[in-house]
């Protein structure tokens, strides 16, 4: 009988003690046009959603980002299709990602397509009311042997860029 108060009272406390833990998302999403910072059109639509979640002693993470843009003669897309690494700053409201992507360049006379690394970096810098500077935008696509074949920077001219953390106990 003793045991079984002592069995009792540990599974107890082992529950108080998983219901104690702290869960906390971090990451950012967002989605529109960007330009050039010296011109009013944009140039380039993109979409994004990233998340690092953490609770207790698990860790897990997801997200995408896509970025289709006009240069030169060329429509070049950039599609991360996994997540590797990410950061997040809430304090000064940036992150920045990377993962395994695909570069597609379609040209008039055709389409190549290179595997790789995308890096990411994004700041929300505009609030939801729609004051401060416009939110930015930094991708730079690298091949598979390290050579950075693509980038591209830029503003947020229509849509918006949010970086978040929502932290809750159990």
């Amino acid at each position: 009988m003793r045991r079984a108060a002592w069995l009792g009272a540990l599974m107890v406390l082992t529950g108080a003690f998983a219901l104690a833990q702290t869960c906390t998302v971090r990451g950012a999403y967002g989605g529109g046009a960007a330009g050039a910072p010296d011109s009013d059109q944009p140039n380039a639509f993109f979409s994004l959603g990233v998340a690092k979640f953490g609770c207790g002693d698990r860790a897990w993470q997801w997200g995408w980002f896509s970025l289709t843009t006009r240069q030169d003669n060329q429509l070049v897309s950039v599609v991360m299709f996994r997540l590797e690494e990410l950061t997040v700053d809430t304090a000064a409201h940036t992150a920045s990602f990377s993962g395994q992507a695909v570069l597609t360049v379609r040209t008039r006379t055709g389409f190549e397509r290179v595997r790789g690394t995308v890096q990411v970096s994004v700041a929300d810098n505009r609030s939801r009311d729609g004051s401060g500077d416009p939110d930015t935008l930094g991708v730079a696509f690298f091949d598979q042997d390290g050579n950075e074949v693509f980038s591209y920077s830029g503003e947020v001219k229509r849509g918006d860029i949010a970086v978040f953390e929502f932290s809750r106990g159990r």
